[in-house]
């Protein structure tokens, strides 16, 4: 680290807010406590200089490099299988990230670390880990960000995937962004429109489908029309991600519809959803669950009941925030997939923190998450810098979302291989 620079303290110590002697590679109380010791480093820019604003590369018409009809049942209720469009061949740079920085949301370069919430901590009463402020600063993209991956093979595996979230969700109820729990005391009108908008979307014909898009333009423009939410706390940072969630599935659809003509009215909503996602990520950074601090007006609980309370109220909070978090991740990167074949290049600086451990995010019960995060490290990283995380962790460890984002930046070659170490090894 150069001399001129003040070293800060690492990410564990700042978290815990605790002292930190400042030591490298690692602090004493890392060491100590057998905890990933990672210091934030200084903020740097990276661009391909070789490829300037005016080098937009080709992009063939909409029915070529993605046109929803080539999708196995244009999102039916039946698996989607692989994408059959021979003519996609959409020419990217080599080098594309999958996140963009939102304008002024700020951030530390985190290159790669789990952060680890120390248990013995007393600040963990008062805050949970996954509402620390550290947590929702965005990873920078640097000349040290695993990029490795001619991106040009994985765009269209990254776009099948989201689709078969949307998919998951029309027939389930739940995907890898939208939490099973999340809407539990209802779905949202707004998302209600979009859910049968989609499911309509699915079933269309020849015969109807100018009217199905039709439909799909008039709602887009009504939620666009709206206001943003009144209400603050939980329920507020619930409405912003609801909306959110809204018109991502509408740009979603409309994007990568066979029409020019729905298409460019989705591209002019592009700022519109940033803005939203940036107007969400302000507001859910301040907050620190403070609906779940304990009521003294209320009757005394027992110390059974109040500990089961604490369980359940720390895990609704958590779907809330890594909700959040997943639904950044996968807006930004189908944003910046969708703009580097249609300019050749897309501003790739961030990336939010999410929660990889595997399980959490699939848990039906505020036991079954308490346990496990609990008894092994939850795993909240950035996800720009892989390859070290891989080799700490198995693939089986993982979260499906973490190494789907995982394959555009490194390439599903090597996940995959990452995934078969361990029966290579028998």
């Amino acid at each position: 680290m150069h001399s001129s620079l003040r070293q800060k303290a690492c990410l564990a110590c700042s978290v815990s807010k605790r002292g930190c002697d400042k030591q490298l590679p690692e602090c004493q109380r890392c060491l100590d406590r057998h905890l990933d010791c990672v210091y934030p480093q200084s903020k740097r820019r990276y661009r391909d200089s070789a490829l300037e604003d005016d080098q937009a590369y080709h992009l063939p018409s909409s029915h070529e490099f993605l046109n929803l009809n080539l999708l196995a049942d244009r999102f039916d209720h039946e698996p989607w299988g692989a994408i059959n469009a021979p003519n996609f061949v959409p020419v990217v740079p080599d080098v594309m990230f999958p996140f963009v920085q939102t304008p002024s949301t700020g951030g530390n370069t985190l290159s790669t670390h789990s952060l680890t919430h120390d248990r013995t901590s007393p600040s963990d009463t008062s805050t949970h880990w996954f509402l620390q402020g550290d947590t929702w600063e965005i990873g920078r993209v640097t000349k040290d960000t695993d990029c490795v991956v001619d991106v040009e093979l994985e765009l269209k595996s990254f776009i099948q995937s989201v689709a078969q979230m949307l998919q998951s969700w029309v027939k389930n109820g739940h995907n890898s962004f939208i939490h099973r729990r999340l809407y539990e005391k209802g779905l949202p009108t707004c998302l209600q429109d979009a859910f049968t908008t989609l499911t309509t979307y699915n079933g269309r014909n020849s015969a109807i489908e100018e009217v199905v898009l039709q439909i799909a333009l008039d709602r887009l423009a009504a939620l666009t029309r709206q206001g943003p939410p009144a209400t603050s706390g939980a329920e507020g940072i619930l409405a912003h991600l609801a909306r959110v969630q809204s018109l991502f599935i509408y740009e979603f659809i409309m994007l990568f519809d066979g029409s020019v003509r729905v298409r460019a009215s989705a591209e002019k909503q592009l700022p519109l959803l940033r803005q939203w996602l940036f107007q969400l990520w302000e507001v859910v950074k301040e907050y620190r669950g403070e609906e779940g601090q304990p009521n003294h007006d209320q009757p005394a609980e027992t110390e059974l009941d109040s500990e089961y309370n604490a369980c359940v109220e720390q895990w609704r909070l958590w779907i809330l925030a890594e909700s959040v978090r997943r639904t950044y991740a996968v807006v930004e990167c189908i944003t910046n997939v969708f703009e580097a074949m249609t300019r050749g290049w897309a501003a790739c600086e961030g990336a939010p923190m999410i929660t990889a451990r595997s399980g959490l995010w699939e848990a039906e019960s505020a036991l079954e998450w308490s346990e496990l995060s609990c008894s092994k490290s939850p795993i909240l990283i950035t996800s720009l810098r892989p390859i070290p995380i891989m080799a700490q962790y198995e693939a089986e460890e993982i979260d499906e979302l973490v190494k789907e984002v995982w394959a555009v930046i490194v390439g599903s070659d090597r996940i995959q291989y990452w995934s078969n170490r361990k029966s290579r090894a028998k």
